[in-house]
């Protein structure tokens, strides 16, 4: 009979703790993200300080690395460092794939790459981003993952820039190796063959340079198309500059990511229990304890009462012993 009234006792006290939690509300700061926002950033270029830097004016005409650069300055999402350009004005038979350091300030390699077989023979002239037009496209790119496919290890790439390029996915095109540009085929044609759509590179020289260049890297390729630039997302509002003698300092508006965070506090439900009930369960329990036993020598002593009167006082159905 103790044990249980002990029980019962425990059970209550738990539940009377449990009862007098205390609902407090906090004040909480929360910091809440909202939409990413491109705002534009105006920004001084010194072109010609970096053309000087890498040591090119035998290589890249001044006219062209201007516009790689300066597009290249506006695109955020890339991996920086590196700028690939391509100079279809030039024929096949010469270098005209360039891969530029622009941290260390040098040429890292130089070297011949095919157009497409509808583009032009020697020099390429037409230029399309629509599906089986077997077209090489012009315009800023950027590079992707590596892959061993129907050509040997190659090179994806994504086009940047709507009704210019931005089928490059879907058209397959991606850079990779070729007989068509070494130079036994040079010495037999006179000139390189052409492919597909996609630029292709000596055999010799693919994976080295894929590797280098792989990864979110920049590639500008330029041809003879004087309608590219006026269509250009990114240097159509530059277009006066291209205009005339080439501007050596150009200021341009670079788009920046910024992430607005603004700070709300807000009324935050918290439950808590009084820290004097968790420390005083274990006393309570002892009280309830010796309260129980004196209650249980209390009984005893009321034999006066019927066994029934004392389990409804007590609110139990059990019997006493």
């Amino acid at each position: 009979m103790k044990k249980v009234l002990i029980f019962f006792s425990i059970l209550l006290i738990a539940n009377n703790n449990l009862a007098e939690e205390n609902l407090v509300t906090e004040n909480i700061t929360e910091n809440i993200q909202q939409a990413v926002e491109q705002k534009p950033q105006k920004i001084i270029v010194d072109v010609k300080s970096v053309y000087d830097s890498l040591n090119i004016k035998n290589k890249i005409d001044y006219s062209i690395f201007q516009k790689a650069y300066l597009g290249y300055v506006q695109i955020s999402n890339k991996n920086p460092g590196v700028l690939i350009i391509i100079d279809y004005t030039k024929p096949s038979n010469e270098e005209r794939f360039y891969v530029l350091d622009l941290n260390n300030k040098k040429l890292v390699y130089s070297t011949r790459v095919a157009h497409s077989k509808n583009s032009g023979l020697e020099i390429p002239l037409q230029f399309s981003d629509d599906p089986n037009s077997y077209q090489s496209s012009l315009g800023f790119f950027v590079t992707l993952g590596e892959y061993n496919g129907a050509y040997g290890y190659s090179l994806r790439l994504k086009g940047l820039e709507e009704n210019i390029n931005a089928n490059a996915e879907d058209r397959a095109i991606v850079i990779h190796g070729g007989d068509i540009v070494e130079d036994e085929y040079i010495k037999k044609f006179g000139f390189a063959g052409r492919s597909l759509g996609c630029p292709v590179l000596p055999h010799s020289l693919t994976r080295e340079i894929i590797d280098f260049i792989k990864h979110g890297r920049i590639l500008f390729i330029y041809g003879n198309d004087e309608e590219y630039v006026d269509n250009s997302a990114y240097l159509s509002k530059l277009a006066p500059v291209f205009v005339g003698s080439p501007k050596n300092i150009v200021e341009i508006e670079k788009p920046v990511e910024v992430q607005n965070t603004s700070s709300t506090t807000v009324n935050s439900p918290v439950i808590t229990v009084a820290e004097n009930k968790k420390e005083n369960i274990n006393r309570e329990t002892v009280i309830a304890e010796a309260n129980i036993t004196k209650i249980f020598e209390n009984k005893k002593e009321e034999k006066k009462y019927p066994e029934e009167v004392v389990k409804k006082s007590l609110g139990l159905e059990i019997k006493l012993k």
